[in-house]
């Protein structure tokens, strides 16, 4: 994999992709028969079937794609209607003067297209934490657009990553509420906004636990009584807009008098104009009088600091877009480095779980990196100057025949108001959006025609005078600006080189096999815009049939409210808040195997952590759980009596809302939620919700719960549960995306729900399950889960000591080696690792593992008995060697207490340091003298290089022999196995 070096988006390389091999001509000739004609006219009109067939050679095949290569009737009508929505959505526009996005940006993803995506891909993390053992992201790219952004506004090293709008502002004022922690940790604050959407608000709100105010139009009013409310005691989190989606932005100047009367950190939204502000020129920007937008650490004890100015706008936090080619628009939010508390260190992805989504389709994030290197600031200053040129000349069209119109200086869009009412085809054609006030929103983008604009300015002016003459300004043409040959030649190369290191991918639950098959058919839509009413009619669709698979029958379907989200992370979090929506004073429980993100979201929130409240109570509690991951009923009773007895005590009310497991991140574990609920009944307690994480298990089958009301306890034997999160990404393999699923009979709307998602989501999950019937994932989990119990046997074969649960893909097991952790993917916790048998990995895959496991233990183990002889004369006594094994605390144990009495010197070991390295190495080990009796440890030092080190050398009192002579030994018999594995030893 290529690094990222000096301007360069991405590394050239000299080694040519190869060109996808066609398919079989038997396979062609029965296209042709079950469709008619001759092949070659038939592939021209149907593209989708062509490049559904040319892709033939890169599947990864499980039994459900296999039987892609002998397509049925109903296959082929699936792919000819895909074929009839490719020409009918080509030919769509939502309009030229549409607010929201522009066919010039969407131009850009023809790119990601030719270079062969979609691929299966995760942006985890924040874009400057790169894993060695996922190479499936482009976070270079990604990590380049926050820098080139934020540099525009005055931080050369600004921090942030790429999401879609919603996301975006929830971090951003996350942040904010963080940074508030920390500078004034006994002061509430209180999250205020006037022009930016509500949603957003009321989303963060109920995120963070937060009291929130919306201010009206009187702002003098507003601003009196806030400060009322404020006291000088509560620090304001002001959220303001640049440009909403009425076209409004927000009064700066009144911004700035009210932080000169109450602490207040500012965020801004400049989702729809942040690339054209920030690329005016000075003269343009004194012109139009706008303030400079400045991001900065604001720090509140600093006399210095202010919100904003006469001439800039200083804000904590941005969310920056513009080169917009979808609504919502994926976005960069840019933060001060040192903003905010630092995310805690999670082993299982080897990075600070910093964002709110965790998992990120790497999309996103590489379109608005190429959109950086492709038009870059002076291609974007020239295209934005045709589009203010352009909007000035509609402006003075409509001015001269008395039509009422705004052009706002921070955004090209043009607010127009008449009393004669036009059909609304033509707004629809336009791509105009009504307002609340009934005036029309409109936009100069950058593919404006002169054709559009006389359009325009002829239907409204009618028959009043003489039409007017096409204007100057040219439209901006997609092929005046290309991206760099090395950038497409390295994007090429690394989504080939993906396509043979994915089918050894093991220690995530993403499947890479769909893609496989219908990535080529779906590359054909990314530059193509998708029906807002195709999306919204299909994906309520799918959502209804979402909900009646899991047991609701229709008298109870108006109960339950359903989205699609952009992951499990956020379906948990809506699970979670909309819960707590439908009882605000639960206690929440979850198990210490739920997934990592689980954590993060219970502490987010002021009012979840009990921090304004006078007890200081969390309303929170971590159950502990067994070693297969399931939560343990004893302590879960134990918790929630404690917690019932306070309540009782405080005079508080008391309900319990339940975050069960359906399949654990780690080990695959399923809460016993029948179990769980009885155990309390015993005590006279009851979940009030429970919400299952079934991110991956609910994917193949809803089979495993049943949704319903809070009073059931089973449907047909089945658990019943109140809400559901399921993934996309893992389970099908399409674009990380999910789904949540919620009781929710008197609150309407979702909790923290602040935008529909991309319909991209909309339009592969209606893709994939056209493929895969529910009979077809129940095959493909019966594969995946044969794969899985191969893979058990060949390891216990080999001596190695396997955990799993029974009805899970996931099997953990001693780690092994960082080499190896990285060669396959794999994903360590502590002294273990896991594989996953996910659709793309084959038998074949799984004895390749496994071959490589036992060459491993054999080569190390040769490499010793070489060295035996001579060890033990060193040490006085026949030895026995054997690796450390971390996984098993007894013995483990008994090596920490030998390392501790080791010290000749009477100095005390670091025995916290000796665990953490044993464990990540995987390659220390002991030798053991009379009678089993411990005599030596060798702490080895290994990393993914390959390289491999005796760090330390720990001897029993008893050992009369130098450590420095017992080293050396020990380090021939290491120089022997390096040599046998091909690694590198270190002195």
């Amino acid at each position: 994999m290529s690094t990222l070096t000096g301007t360069t988006a991405f590394s050239k390389v000299d080694s040519p992709v190869a060109k996808l091999i066609t398919p079989t001509v038997a396979l062609q000739k029965r296209i042709v028969h079950r469709q008619g004609g001759n092949a070659t006219q038939r592939n021209e009109e149907n593209v989708i079937a062509k490049a559904f067939q040319d892709g033939r050679r890169q599947w990864i095949e499980e039994p459900v794609i296999a039987q892609w290569a002998h397509p049925t009737f109903s296959m082929l009508s699936v792919l000819q209607e895909v074929n009839t929505m490719y020409k009918e959505w080509r030919t769509y526009s939502p309009g030229p003067f549409y607010p929201f996005s522009d066919s010039l940006w969407l131009h850009t993803c023809n790119w990601l297209r030719d270079a062969g995506l979609p691929w299966h891909n995760n942006n985890l993390n924040l874009p400057d934490e790169i894993d060695p053992s996922w190479p499936f992201h482009f976070k270079e790219l990604e990590r380049q657009a926050v820098l080139s952004k934020g540099a525009r506004i005055g931080d050369n090293l600004a921090a942030g990553y790429v999401c879609d709008w919603a996301e975006a502002n929830q971090y951003a004022i996350r942040a904010l509420q963080q940074e508030l922690r920390r500078q004034r940790p006994s002061h509430q604050p209180l999250l205020v906004g006037a022009r930016i959407e509500a949603s957003v608000l009321e989303s963060a709100a109920q995120l963070y636990g937060l009291d929130m105010i919306q201010l009206g139009d009187d702002w003098d009013y507003c601003t009196s009584t806030l400060t009322e409310i404020i006291h000088d005691q509560r620090p304001v989190i002001f959220a303001a807009s640049l440009a909403n989606q009425q076209g409004e932005m927000d009064d700066f100047a009144a911004i700035q008098r009210l932080s000169a009367k109450t602490e207040l950190f500012l965020h801004v939204d400049a989702s729809r104009n942040f690339d054209y502000i920030t690329t005016l020129s000075e003269r343009s920007r004194d012109r139009l009088g706008l303030p400079r937008l400045v991001l900065q650490h604001p720090y509140l004890d600093d006399d210095n600091f202010s919100a904003s100015g006469t001439d800039t706008i200083v804000a904590a936090t941005v969310v920056a877009g513009g080169m917009n080619w979808v609504f919502p628009p994926q976005v960069a939010v840019l933060k001060p480095r040192m903003l905010g508390t630092p995310s805690s260190q999670v082993e299982y992805v080897r990075g600070n779980d910093g964002t709110l989504a965790g998992s990120r389709d790497a999309l996103g994030p590489l379109l608005v990196g190429l959109q950086e290197r492709r038009f870059g600031t002076s291609g974007m200053r020239n295209v934005y100057a045709r589009c203010s040129e352009n909007r000035d000349t509609l402006f003075e069209m409509l001015r001269s025949c008395n039509v009422r119109c705004e052009r706002p200086p921070a955004s090209l869009d043009l607010i127009i108001s008449f009393d004669n009412k036009l059909p609304a085809s033509l707004w629809l054609k336009w791509g105009c959006t009504r307002r609340k006030d009934g005036s029309y929103l409109l936009t100069m983008q950058p593919s404006v025609s002169a054709s559009d604009v006389m359009e325009v300015a002829n239907s409204i002016r009618g028959s009043r005078a003489n039409h007017f003459g096409a204007p100057s300004h040219a439209t901006t043409k997609a092929d005046e600006y290309a991206l760099d040959n090395d950038i497409m030649e390295e994007l090429t190369r690394r989504v080939a080189s993906w396509r043979e290191t994915a089918r050894h991918s093991a220690g995530y639950p993403l499947s890479h096999a769909l893609y496989s098959a219908l990535g080529p058919v779906i590359g054909h839509f990314l530059p193509l815009a998708i029906p807002p009413s195709w999306a919204k009619h299909h994906g309520d669709r799918i959502l209804q049939d979402r909900i009646q698979s899991l047991g609701v029958s229709e008298a109870e379907q108006r109960s339950f409210s359903a989205t699609f989200t952009t992951g499990s992370t956020m379906g948990n979090r809506v699970g979670l808040h909309t819960a707590l929506a439908n009882h605000p004073n639960a206690f929440v429980y979850y198990s210490s195997s739920s997934h990592y993100s689980i954590k993060k979201s219970v502490r987010d929130s002021d009012a979840l952590t009990g921090r304004w409240h006078p007890s200081k109570r969390s309303r929170f509690a971590e159950i502990q759980a067994d070693g297969l991951g399931r939560m343990i009923s004893a302590a879960l009773v134990k918790q929630a009596v404690a917690d019932r007895e306070w309540c009782d005590t405080h005079a508080e009310s008391y309900s319990i809302v339940l975050l069960a497991n359906l399949g654990t991140t780690f080990v695959g574990g399923c809460d016993d939620i029948v179990s769980l609920r009885q155990a309390l009944q015993r005590v006279e307690l009851d979940t009030a919700y429970v919400h299952v994480d079934g991110a991956l298990d609910l994917g193949f089958s809803p089979c495993s719960v049943r949704l319903g009301g809070p009073s059931l306890q089973s449907k047909d034997g089945i658990p019943v549960v109140q809400g559901v999160t399921l993934s996309h990404h893992k389970a099908w393999g399409i674009m990380v995306s999910g789904e949540v699923i919620c009781y929710n009979p008197k609150q309407g709307s979702l909790s923290t729900v602040a935008s529909r998602v991309e319909p991209r989501i909309v339009f592969e999950t209606w893709l994939a399950q056209r493929f895969y019937t529910p009979a077809g994932l129940e095959t493909l989990h019966a594969y995946c889960l044969a794969n899985a119990n191969l893979l058990r046997r060949m390891l216990q074969e080999k001596g190695i000591i396997v955990r799993y649960n029974k009805s899970s893909l996931i099997t953990f097991f001693e780690r092994l080696p960082p080499w190896m952790v990285e060669e396959f993917h794999l994903a360590p916790e502590g002294p273990w690792v896991h594989y996953i048998t996910m659709p793309h990995l084959s038998p074949e895959a799984v004895v390749h593992f496994v071959s490589a496991v036992a060459m491993w233990i054999e080569q190390f183990g040769k490499a010793l008995e070489d060295v035996t002889p001579e060890m033990s004369s060193l040490l006085g006594c026949s030895v026995a060697w054997q690796r450390i094994r971390c996984y098993d605390p007894v013995s483990f144990s008994r090596t920490i207490e030998f390392v501790k009495s080791s010290a000749r010197d009477g100095s005390e070991r670091d025995t916290d340091a000796f665990a953490i390295q044993c464990k990540r190495g995987a390659l220390s080990f002991a030798a053991f003298g009379k009678e089993g009796a411990l005599t030596a440890v060798f702490l080895v030092g290994a990393a993914a290089a390959k390289t491999v080190r005796i760090e330390e050398v720990y001897l029993a009192p008893t050992v009369d022999a130098e450590v420095q002579a017992v080293k050396l030994v020990a380090a021939k018999g290491l120089a022997k196995y390096a040599e046998l594995a091909g690694l590198t030893l270190l002195c």
